[in-house]
């Protein structure tokens, strides 16, 4: 189903209640990190990173009756959600083996991709849509979301799959079928898709800069953050976050890419700085 993706700054009308205790399920942030949304067990809010401050709320709405919002992701700053939700009345979490797209502009559910496995991860942007499943990445049209591209992956329980945010064409990075392998999808040109080993182990994370050229990996071991050149696999920086393991949760580059941010079970943050004069090139 085609859908209008008109974007606005302007903060919109809460819609709150005291309906009891809400709690945070999952998280994620827009393409160009500006924003942040947060799927709840009632529903979704939508936060602004800069000033940090809740702007958005959708809860407790006839659509989210006894739903939880398990995964979620964001269009930009537009009315357009991708989330995953659960029906407290169904045990058998059926609701977990689709993807639905919400119309927060007509407060509707536009569309919805449809899964025989349990979906892990989603991510969007403004031309497509992927949702992803344990084994399998499935790559669809974001105006009529007609399925193009699906590729096989190594398990993936984590939901690990990064979209390039401004490049032409559409850019995908996910687990390869090996361990600790990566592969790079360019749009349906198969000739230009390339996969290389980034880890010995198992990746626990991934990342993309917003134009398609750095891919940052974390492997499941924690102590070892590396980017990558995007178009030949290459090696550019080794960066060690510590000696002692940890379970790393988030990779995101500075939109200039001079800076990358490692987020952990640990209780630091770490920002390492990329110097192209030190880079591996």
């Amino acid at each position: 189903m085609a859908f209008a993706q008109k974007e606005s700054d302007a903060p919109v009308a809460t819609n709150r209640g005291s309906h009891g205790n809400v709690h945070l399920l999952s998280y994620g942030f827009n393409q160009d990190c500006s924003c942040f949304v947060c799927g709840t067990t009632a529903g979704f809010r939508v936060y602004t990173v800069s000033p940090l401050c809740e702007v958005h709320r959708r809860e407790h709405a006839p659509a989210f009756q006894n739903r939880s919002v398990v995964l979620i992701a964001m269009l930009f700053k537009t009315n357009i959600f991708a989330m995953v939700t659960v029906s407290d009345d169904d045990p058998s979490n059926g609701g977990q083996n689709k993807v639905q797209i919400w119309n927060e502009a007509t407060g509707k559910f536009a569309g919805e991709l449809r899964s025989r496995n349990e979906v892990t991860g989603v991510v969007l942007r403004r031309d497509v849509i992927a949702m992803v499943c344990e084994y399998a990445i499935y790559v669809y049209t974001l105006g009529n979301l007609r399925v193009i591209q699906h590729l096989t992956t190594n398990a993936n329980s984590r939901g690990l799959c990064a979209l390039a945010a401004a490049s032409e064409p559409w850019i995908l990075v996910c687990p390869g079928q090996s361990t600790g392998a990566v592969r790079v999808q360019v749009g349906q040109d198969d000739r230009a898709t390339h996969v290389f080993e980034a880890h010995q182990t198992a990746l626990a994370a991934l990342a993309l800069n917003t134009s398609g050229s750095l891919i940052a990996t974390a492997s499941e071991k924690g102590t070892v953050v590396k980017v990558f050149q995007r178009s030949d696999g290459q090696l550019l920086y080794r960066l060690r976050r510590s000696a002692r393991p940890a379970v790393i949760s988030c990779l995101t580059f500075r939109h200039d890419d001079r800076f990358l941010g490692v987020a952990s079970s640990s209780s630091t943050v770490h920002i390492f700085k990329l110097d192209p004069s030190t880079a591996a090139t």
